[in-house]
Formats: structure tokens, sequence, C-alpha cells
């Protein structure tokens, strides 16, 4: 699974526990500068007074002039004689003038606020940082959340506990407006003790979520992921590249996985996105499933709501895409059984509740109803996605597919073929091609055999079909589901065989062709010898709307079958 995938997943499902290491790269973005920075600001600020020249190197200069490397508090101390004056100082580096604010330098930045949303929806309550700046508690301020703030040893022993807190921010290197902050190489070597074990706590009772941060040098911080031998949640290290050789130890210590990014504003937002899409799957619809069928039940019949059906169906299935799109990438990898079998259950999942909308109002749906059915399953199926990995981008159809079979099935069920007609006489775009819809969303058609076998625990002949039948169990009451899926199968491949007579690139084939002896196709054609020329699908005008060429598509099918016989029997 892709690594953000499995990370949006494990936080949706395991709110909490989580904690979130932020470096200076999160705040880099928002004009932030690090602590190093500020002390090379000061450096040379001292050396202007004192009338030299740093030579563009501040901290050589300051290691020449006073025989020691420059901190962080002694600067200030020479700087500014009382606390106000250390504040103004301060605020030049931190805190952001009008102008920069209408600017949005020195603001939260995106990444802060995906982060804070977290935290106010309940998915992270601890924040780990390096950072000296406040825009995180900003950002958190902004969506309602008060955090406790730990930046000394000392708060450490008066915290409350971590499994009771709804926020705490640890700045394990002080806070700006503190002179105990830690900078230099020295004063990074180590924490105070009771920091330490405060960190030991977070290191072993979190995954971790690690962002911004190199792992180079920050020797005190690293020595705390060398004590944690536990592994009780993963860990996910988002960077840009590769690791470097220190950090990628840690990584390997942890038994991690790296995530690469291409910033951490798009990260985190995504992120957020995703957690957010899985919550909203998971949760109860506004509509439970049967108030959504009777809903659709009550508009569908007359027709004064024909613009509330209408809006039912496509906006469940705008939300249905929309969900997928911000979880599924195209990209991701591993593609294995695993996986596949995973992302099919969750496009069974997620389109559950339109999968049954669309069967009730598939059997009683009027003309002025049927571009809304249509509508909404085309939605599912995107129309020009071509980049991709080539198992995820034939299964991206899916959701489409298993939604027209079950409209299909609905208006079969009921006897509505003017509706059949309509949907299987459709055309789809897909990757840039269009063509016959069932090209693109017949069963047989939508992903290759390994790939479909994934459903299964052992290999099928119609894996796809073998699945559809168990789905559609669920939306049809009738004792005779199993004949009445093979009937539709037959339908749907005789009216395949008469729309691409000049160059259908397949058989749609189903589980008519090996189960019972394709007997599911002779009970077909007695239908029509019985009925004749009153069969309720010639007078919609399906299969040539006659006898004779419906029994001439039944003939060229069950020829087709014959061929196929040596694979199945």
């Amino acid at each position: 699974m892709d690594p953000i995938l499995s990370l949006a997943h494990s936080i949706q499902t395991s709110p909490g526990v989580y904690a979130v290491l932020l470096g200076s790269g999160i705040s880099r973005s928002a004009g932030i500068p690090t602590g190093w920075e500020v002390t090379l600001d000061l450096v040379g600020r001292i050396a202007t007074l004192s009338g030299e020249d740093t030579r563009g190197d501040p901290a050589r200069w300051y290691q020449d002039k006073f025989g020691r490397e420059p901190g962080y508090s002694e600067l200030l101390d020479v700087l500014a004689k009382t606390p106000a004056e250390r504040r103004a100082i301060l605020h030049e580096f931190f805190e952001p003038t009008d102008e920069e604010r209408e600017d949005r330098i020195k603001m939260p930045t995106a990444a802060h606020r995906a982060v804070a949303e977290l935290v106010r929806d309940g998915f992270i309550k601890v924040i780990v940082t390096t950072n000296f700046d406040r825009l995180m508690e900003v950002a958190l301020t902004d969506v309602g959340v008060v955090p406790t703030v730990i930046s000394t040893a000392d708060a450490t022993q008066g915290a409350a506990p971590l499994v009771h807190q709804k926020c705490v921010i640890v700045k394990i290197h002080g806070d700006y407006l503190d002179d105990r902050i830690k900078n230099t190489e020295d004063e990074l070597a180590s924490y105070d003790p009771a920091m330490d074990a405060y960190l030991d706590r977070i290191l072993d009772e979190f995954g971790l979520i690690v962002c911004g941060w190199s792992g180079e040098w920050d020797q005190a911080l690293r020595a705390a992921f060398e004590r944690c031998s536990s592994r009780r949640y993963a860990t996910f290290w988002a960077a840009r590249g590769k690791l470097g050789a220190r950090a990628e130890k840690l990584l390997t210590l942890r038994g991690g996985h790296l995530i690469e990014i291409d910033g951490a504003d798009r990260y985190f937002v995504q992120l957020q996105e995703m957690v957010e899409g899985l919550k909203e799957s998971k949760a109860a619809h506004p509509l439970s499933v049967s108030a959504q069928v009777s809903a659709v039940k009550k508009f569908v019949a007359t027709p004064e709501y024909r613009v509330k059906f209408h809006d039912l169906l496509v906006d469940e299935a705008s939300r249905v895409r929309a969900f997928l799109e911000s979880a599924y990438t195209m990209e991701a990898r591993p593609v294995d059984t695993t996986t596949i079998k995973a992302r099919f259950e969750a496009y069974d999942a997620s389109t559950a509740g339109l999968q049954h909308m669309l069967f009730a109002a598939a059997q009683w749906a009027e003309p002025y109803n049927f571009a809304s059915i249509r509508q909404s399953i085309a939605k599912l199926v995107p129309s020009n996605q071509r980049n991709g990995v080539v198992t995820w981008l034939e299964m991206n159809k899916y959701p489409g597919a298993v939604c027209f079979y079950a409209a299909s099935y609905g208006a079969m069920a009921g006897g509505n073929w003017s509706l059949f007609k309509y949907l299987v006489e459709g055309r789809l775009t897909h990757s840039g091609n269009e063509e016959n819809l069932l090209e693109h969303l017949g069963a047989v058609a939508l992903v290759n055999s390994d790939a479909a076998n994934a459903l299964h625990p052992q290999k099928r002949y119609t894996p796809i079909s073998d699945h559809f039948l168990g789905v559609f169990g669920k939306l049809s009451k009738a004792e005779y589901i199993e004949r009445d899926f093979e009937r539709l199968e037959v339908l749907l491949a005789l009216h395949y065989l008469k729309a691409s007579a000049s160059g259908g690139r397949h058989t749609l084939r189903g589980r008519f062709v090996w189960n019972h002896s394709g007997q599911s196709i002779q009970n077909v054609r007695q239908e029509i010898e019985r009925e004749g020329e009153e069969w309720p699908p010639f007078k919609a005008g399906l299969f040539g709307g006659t006898k004779e060429t419906a029994v001439s598509l039944i003939e060229n099918l069950l020829d087709n079958v014959i061929k196929m016989a040596n694979r199945y029997w």
C-alpha cells in the first residue's frame, strides 16, 4: 500500500495514537529563520557594533574573536539588557509585521493548519517540535484548540498525563522568548533528564510522523530515538528525496517507512484530506441506505421531484468519486494480491449505498429520470486518466461498473426495458477513448484475470462475475438470485454481440459460459420462443426488435461458448 495511504488509514482507525515531530523545514516556507540563523544574525550585529567585518562567516569570526562558539543566550545578553529589549529583538525574527501579515509571511503555513485540523478532529494529540516559533500554537488557536505547551524540563513535571490531554506541544529546544533555548552543537548534545524521560515516553507510547527534520544536528534527539527499542506503533518519515545517513539509521532502527514528498504543505494537506475522506466514508451518511432507497422511490414516482431525484443520485456519485480520488492514487505501490483485494473492498464499501439506490431507481424510473441514472454512473469512471500503474487504471473503472450492473439488474428485475436499452446503448470515454459502454464496464473487460482473481481464495473462470453475484445478493430479495444474475449476463452479452458485430474485441462472457453447461442461454431462448414478438425487450427495441434477430444472436453466442469450452470444461 502507498505509505501515505497506509498512514492515513492508521491515523483514522487509531485516533490519538500518532505523535507528530516537526523540524525547522516546516517553518522555513513561512519565512521563519532557524535558531542558528538567528544566532548568526545576532553575531553580525555585534560585529557591526564593533566596527568589524565577518567576511561572510559570522561563526568563524566569533570563534576567532572570543575563543568559543556563539551562544544564543549570551548574544542576547550583550545586545539587550532587559526582557522588554530582548522581546523587541526577537519579534523581528518570529513575529510578523502588518505588511508581512498581509503577505502571509511568518504566519502558519498550510502544513501547520492541516496538522491543527487533525488535532481538532481528535486524530493527533501530541506535537513534538525543534522549532522556537509559535506558528503551531497560532494554527491550533485558530481552529479552537488551546494547547498545553511544554518548552522546559520544569514544565514536564507538572504536566497532566498525555492520555488526558487534548493537545500537547513539546518544544524540546525551547521557546524563542526563553533564554534557555538550545541552539549550538554543545547545547543540542543533551537534554535535561526530565525532558529526556518525557520524550522517551512519547517515543515509546506513540507512533511517529516525522517531517521537516533532517536528523543531522540534534544529537540528544537522535539519542532518544536510539534509546527507544520498542516498535509499538509505526514510524513514517516524510522527506524530499533520500534521507541522510544518520536519519536513515534512525528510520531503520524504528522499522519505519519513508514517504517522499514535494513539500510539507502539500503532504500534510493531502494527509488531512485522506483522513477526513476515510472518516466520511465510514461515518453514517445523512441518509442511511434504507432511507436513501426510500427517498429514491419517492422522488422517482413523481415528475415534480425529478430535480431532487437527479441531485440525490449525482451528489452521492460525486461524493464517492471525490473520496476515492483522495484516498486511492493511480501510482501507489506495491501492486500485489493484498493491496488489490483491499482496493476492491474499499470500492465495494464506498459504492454500496449508490448500488442500492440505482437498483431501486432503475425498477421504477421514467424516461425523464434516465439521464440522471446514467450520469451518476458516468461520474464514477474518470474519462481522461492515462498515467499511472496499469492495474490501478483498469480498476479505476470498477466503481462505475458495479453501479452500472446494479442499475441494469434493477431495470431487468422491474421489467423497465426502455431504461435497460438506454443504459446498455450508452457510450463512455475512458483514458481518452470513446467506445461502447460495455467495452469498458463489462465484467470480463474490467481488469486482467490475475487482478480479478485477487477477489477469491482460488482462481475462478469468471472472477468479476462471481463477485458481482455475491454483491447483488445483498440488493435483491429474489429467491433465484443466481438464475436472475446469469440471465442479466446473457442479455448483456447478446446486446454486446449486436452492438459490436463489426468489431467487438471479445465475447462478453460471464458465468453462463461454464455454469450449468450454458443453460442460462437456453432459458432466454425459451422466453423468446414462448412470447415471440410480444417479448417485452423486443417492444423496447432491444436485440434488433425481432425474434429472428434475437435467435440469430443466441446462435452466435452459443457458437462462441462452444469455442471457449476447452477453457472451462
